[in-house]
């Protein structure tokens, strides 16, 4: 298991009740890389991004995020990590209704106790083109525009790996690209590693690295495992 990566998958298998959905042979992350994980509906996206923030549990195999083994954590140990460590985008986007745009995305810093630039969360809201909602209740914004403030909130935290599922499924091309060209700039600023979950590839040459789920994962199809992991490509 490589020391060095971000996150590292080996003989990674999950199941729900009784039913096999992931088993992964190897999937390596390196630190400061942007790999984009697609796949089929039903292939796994979202269960292997749920595993590796820790939500779901009971994985056999081994996954690691910086190092540290998920399984060896107790459920308190993997909130506090998931805090330290990543930022989440999640499908649901997991905003508070009754906050509005500008607590909901200091939430998290302001729940680690941790102080904030103003000009910094302004100009985050300014380039996804939120800022005149910054004191609106996110309950009252709509699909896509609920999207921008979960993703003005993963970048706000400067996190070493920041995890999103189909982060742009509600996005046109403009607000896609405005939130990517955001991503990525974040993250080499705060060389944060980046995982993006989707079935969405209008960008997919922007990433380093592209995992076909559908093809890696032998629980999809019911496949042997290979001896060389399948379905992933280096785009640069």
């Amino acid at each position: 298991m490589p020391k060095s990566a971000a996150i590292a998958a080996s003989r990674l298998t999950f199941s729900y009740v009784g039913k096999p959905t992931l088993d992964i042979p190897q999937l390596v992350v390196k630190p400061g890389s942007h790999t984009l994980i697609c796949g089929e509906s039903g292939c796994g996206k979202s269960t292997f991004l749920n595993l590796v923030s820790g939500v779901l549990t009971g994985y056999s195999g081994s996954l690691q995020i910086a190092g540290t083994e998920l399984s060896s954590l107790n459920g308190a140990q993997r909130d506090r990590f998931r805090a330290e460590t990543m930022a989440v985008i999640f499908q649901q986007f997991n905003l508070i209704p009754y906050l509005s745009v500008r607590e909901n995305v200091t939430l998290g810093l302001r729940l680690r106790k941790k102080k904030w630039d103003v000009s910094r969360l302004d100009e985050i809201l300014t380039h996804l083109q939120i800022a005149a909602l910054a004191d609106e209740r996110a309950v009252n914004l709509s699909h896509g525009q609920q999207q921008r403030v979960a993703a003005a909130r993963a970048v706000m935290g400067q996190s070493p790996l920041i995890l999103a599922d189909e982060p742009t499924s509600a996005l046109d091309d403009k607000n896609a690209r405005l939130f990517l060209d955001l991503l990525f700039r974040e993250a080499a600023e705060h060389k944060s590693t980046v995982v993006v979950v989707t079935h969405d590839l209008r960008y997919k040459k922007r990433f380093d690295q592209v995992v076909d789920l559908a093809k890696l994962n032998r629980a999809a199809k019911g496949k042997p495992v290979p001896s060389s992991p399948k379905g992933i490509s280096r785009e640069r």
